[in-house]
């Protein structure tokens, strides 16, 4: 039976889910501060509830190697859809006065961690169900398409922040839920008819599990990329002010613009380019680093802002080679029998990244304006140098 309806289900419920979590991440801390909550206490509902998903992804992966990727996916995107519902009917009850913010907070921070728990399980259950699905020739259009199914998620949640966040956010909560909901669903019902996964750990032999030593390669590659661009989201805005002298509301428009565009250079090299290169995944990490190098320099020296956008595309499309390379190559290295368990760690560095790259960006914008970015280079040329390092196995190809 054709796996094309599965595929079609699982990147329609990671686009609702990718948009669900970018509308919180924009949406929430002037919601919340405008109800009562203080900026701190925002920044701890979102980082607890991304720690704990660091903590709790590689668990999900073991499970959903062992019991399938289908009851993982279920439970953690019904909890996705749930979160929205909660959080419209808290800021509905808020604003008619029927419950105080102190009260609203705790219920709000005690089911944020529950959904973090149980939505852990989504990224690894999913990476593993496409590497059930994929031939190892088309496991980086796999990956590709995973990648550039939750970056279209972001753009329509930024969108639908931009439209409805402000003016009624309750709404834009509400149709999220129903979004991710009808994916869930769609899940439930056609990932019946896709290959089960290999046999379980527990009768598994020992081969099956992911090899550590053979994964660090992957695994400092998604740390340095990841982290590299995710600085770029905290300094952005702040470099269109320091360097090129726009005011604060026009270098947030403009810094926003220019990640928008970067995020479709990627989503679009990984949805529309990878797929009919059907290159290596070593051939994708190697040309993605050297044309991510190529273009995180020529924005470092960027002397205008039109400059500074031309070379984000290309950066977008860099990562957009990169990336789903990467995640490729880390699924041909790892038994069958433990896909979505080296997914969960994969996911672990991840975390890992995206909490440290604003930070490093936050400190090196200190020094100078430029400074991230020619950090980011760095970053992106030590990656190169360890594609191409030729007893590295790992990247052969």
């Amino acid at each position: 039976m054709s796996t094309r309806p599965a595929i079609a289900a699982l990147l329609a419920a990671l686009t609702a889910n990718g948009a669900g979590h970018a509308f919180l991440l924009i949406t929430l801390p002037p919601l919340g501060r405008a109800r009562g909550f203080g900026d701190v206490e925002t920044g701890l509902l979102l980082g607890l509830s991304a720690l704990l998903m660091v903590v709790a992804g590689p668990l999900w992966g073991h499970v959903a190697d062992r019991i399938g990727r289908r009851p993982v996916l279920v439970a953690g995107l019904a909890a996705a859809a749930l979160f929205p519902a909660l959080l419209a009917a808290v800021l509905d009850a808020l604003d008619a006065g029927r419950l105080d913010a102190g009260r609203a907070y705790v219920l709000l921070l005690a089911a944020r961690l529950v959904q973090a728990a149980l939505s852990a399980g989504i990224m690894p259950a999913a990476q593993g169900f496409l590497a059930d699905v994929t031939a190892r020739d088309r496991r980086a259009g796999g990956m590709g398409m995973m990648g550039a199914a939750f970056g279209l998620g972001s753009i329509l949640g930024g969108m639908t922040a931009w439209r409805l966040g402000g003016a009624s956010p309750v709404a834009a909560l509400l149709i999220l839920c129903l979004a991710i909901a009808a994916g869930t669903l769609l899940v439930a019902l056609l990932l019946r008819a896709a290959p089960r996964p290999a046999p379980a750990l527990a009768t598994a032999p020992a081969a099956q599990r992911p090899p550590l030593g053979r994964l660090l390669p992957f695994l400092a590659v998604t740390f340095a990329g990841l982290a590299a661009y995710a600085q770029l989201q905290q300094v952005t805005a702040l470099r269109l002010q320091d360097q090129f002298g726009l005011g604060a509301a026009a270098s947030i428009e403009r810094g926003g613009a220019l990640l928008a565009l970067t995020t479709l250079a990627m989503v679009a090299t990984q949805g529309l380019v990878i797929g009919r290169l059907a290159w290596a995944p070593g051939r994708l990490v190697q040309t993605g680093a050297l044309l991510g190098l190529l273009a995180m320099t020529a924005a470092a020296a960027a002397p205008t802002i039109l400059w500074l956008q031309l070379a984000m595309v290309l950066l977008g499309a860099g990562f957009g080679l990169l990336l789903p390379g990467n995640l490729a190559g880390l699924s041909l290295a790892t038994p069958a029998g433990g896909q979505a368990r080296a997914a969960g760690i994969n996911g672990m560095a991840q975390g890992l990244a995206m909490a440290a790259g604003p930070m490093l960006g936050a400190t090196l914008h200190q020094l100078s304006p430029t400074a991230p970015w020619w950090a980011g280079a760095a970053l992106l040329a030590a990656i190169a140098g360890l594609a191409f390092r030729r007893r590295t196995e790992a990247f052969a190809g």
